[in-house]
């Protein structure tokens, strides 16, 4: 009888021992989860760093592939303003172009202009350029607008 007693007693102990263990294990848990959660809004935030980083990648790539195309194309106009081209980088001489939208440039652009101040051929005279490509030239030109008065260079712009 007295070892029962004394097991009775040494399984409460038990049983009160383990039930305090589970309440600091419940509260570690808790402090874990929380600790986790914390976590989660910096990896987000690198989610979103990261995802800013490959967008300006691309577009870097982008400008590159750009410039690359204008070189090859459209810097025999647009450099030395031949047939009343824009120069590259004169804000002024593209402000009115880009009044009108990189939609209807790039339009013109494919189809080719003729008007009042001068004259473009379709795709500026490569018709083996797609309308990606001519998208990719305009893209590059119209940054260079941005970065100064008059800007002759063909270097990509720093992002």
């Amino acid at each position: 009888m007295r070892n029962t007693a004394v097991i009775i007693i040494s399984f409460s102990m038990i049983q009160h021992s383990f039930s305090t263990s589970r309440k600091h294990l419940q509260h570690l848990v808790l402090a874990g989860l929380f600790l986790l959660g914390a976590c989660s809004t910096q990896n987000q935030s690198d989610d979103e760093s990261a995802a800013k980083t490959a967008k300006e990648s691309v577009l870097n790539l982008k400008l590159a592939a750009g410039k690359t195309l204008y070189e090859s194309n459209c810097a025999a106009c647009h450099d030395s303003g031949s047939s009343g081209a824009p120069k590259l980088g004169n804000k002024e001489a593209w402000s009115g172009r880009m009044a009108e939208g990189k939609d209807v440039m790039i339009k013109k652009a494919i189809t080719g202009i003729d008007g009042k101040i001068g004259m473009m051929p379709p795709r500026g005279g490569n018709t083996s350029l797609t309308d990606e490509d001519v998208k990719t030239v305009i893209l590059y030109m119209t940054s260079k607008i941005n970065t100064s008065e008059e800007n002759t260079s063909v270097e990509s712009p720093v992002l």
